[in-house]
């Protein structure tokens, strides 16, 4: 990661130690994350198909499902396909959901960071 300078006046020491200490610990965090990070978790393979939830996504809690290069995203609560491909699919991946609901919402509250703009999936 490329490292970027400021450059900032400030007169009050206590302020000048509280900058240093944040980006302390802004430079560690980012220092243990692996260069090849990828926030995509893989929750199962069957049937050439790949389910995976993402970390740090948008709304609503959704699982993505890939296949020979097409994707397509459903949502969590009930299996709507929410854009994408795969349609050819969607018996399988709704069967499927049927019998994984409970892992992939426990897989998605497990997987939030802090700072997502979604927060945990909680039923109706």
């Amino acid at each position: 990661m490329p490292r970027r300078e400021w450059s900032i006046r400030v007169s009050n020491q206590r302020a000048v130690r509280l900058l240093q200490v944040a980006l302390n610990i802004f430079e560690s965090e980012q220092a243990e994350r692996p260069i090849n990070y990828n926030p995509a978790f893989s929750v199962d393979r069957f049937a050439g198909l790949r389910i995976e939830v993402f970390s740090n996504e948008h709304p609503p809690p959704h699982f993505r499902v890939s296949c020979n290069g097409e994707t397509a995203n459903y949502r969590i609560s009930d299996c709507e396909q929410l854009n994408g491909g795969l349609s050819r699919y969607y018996g399988v991946i709704k069967t499927w959901h049927a019998e994984n609901k409970t892992r992939l919402i426990e897989i998605w509250n497990d997987r939030r960071p802090a700072d997502c703009p979604v927060g945990v999936y909680r039923e109706g």
